[in-house]
């Protein structure tokens, strides 16, 4: 399998709503919003590495408590395939301007501070977004204010996100047994492309027709205000975990100042 495929189908599984059956499912989606801004004010605020890899590990354990190995360790090889050509750019970048070993030492605190930072904020959302339900979404952005109908788009744009993968890993199949092959030479990939993006965007445009149509029939948008069959609890152990991510927040910015 091509590393292209690999990053699509781990994209098109990466807003999937996964269960609520485990400890982070269970907890109100607020609750989940601020563990996924703590995660995301540590990563921005502390420069030692030491806490940045603690907090990493903690992120790391509840991502696999609460979510498939499978799809952990998806999400992972998706962000060191998309990263990795900066990182080698940056290494050759660097013996070229100052092949020394303490600039080469310094260069790789520097890529494995980014690349903690970087896992960190990945899987702070990745929690919250798999774990919560586009519905809950939804409902907690019109509970801050935010008018329904924007909230809705947000969530349906986010859905979209792997709809499209799903789509273009399709059509990147049923291309290549019609004997489509990308070629190195640039003008073939570009008239190889146009190949798969056509019926990419017809499909597109296809599915925003039919969840338009879909909307418009059940009434969405008639009134400004609406009301929810279900609404979630703000509970005794959403009051713990806040507490714990503040407490937690609170200490990583101690000691990082």
């Amino acid at each position: 399998m091509s590393l292209t495929s690999i990053y699509l189908r781990n994209l098109s599984q990466i807003f999937l709503f996964y269960s609520e059956k485990s400890f982070l499912g269970k907890l109100h989606p607020l609750t989940k919003a601020v563990l996924m801004f703590a995660g995301i004010a540590i990563a921005f605020l502390c420069n030692k590495l030491v806490v940045l890899l603690l907090t990493l590990a903690t992120f790391l354990s509840m991502a696999l408590l609460s979510i498939s190995v499978k799809r952990v360790a998806s999400l992972i090889t998706s962000l060191m395939i998309f990263i990795s050509p900066m990182i080698l750019f940056s290494y050759i970048y660097s013996i070229f301007r100052s092949p020394s070993t303490t600039s080469l030492i310094g260069l790789s605190a520097s890529v494995a501070t980014a690349i903690v930072r970087l896992l960190i904020m990945s899987l702070a959302f990745y929690i919250f977004f798999i774990t919560t339900k586009p519905q809950s979404i939804a409902r907690i952005l019109n509970s801050i204010g935010i008018p329904y109908k924007y909230g809705h788009g947000f969530v349906i744009a986010l859905r979209f996100l792997s709809v499209i993968a799903s789509d273009l890993i399709e059509i990147l199949h049923i291309q290549k047994t019609r004997g489509l092959f990308i070629r190195r030479n640039f003008l073939s990939r570009l008239r190889s492309s146009f190949a798969v993006f056509v019926p990419l965007i017809i499909s597109a445009l296809n599915r925003v027709d039919e969840v338009t149509i879909a909307l418009e029939v059940k009434g969405f948008g008639l009134n400004s205000k609406r009301s929810y069959l279900y609404s979630e609890v703000f509970g005794f152990r959403d009051a713990i975990a806040v507490l714990l991510c503040l407490a937690g927040l609170a200490i990583a910015i101690r000691f990082c100042i």
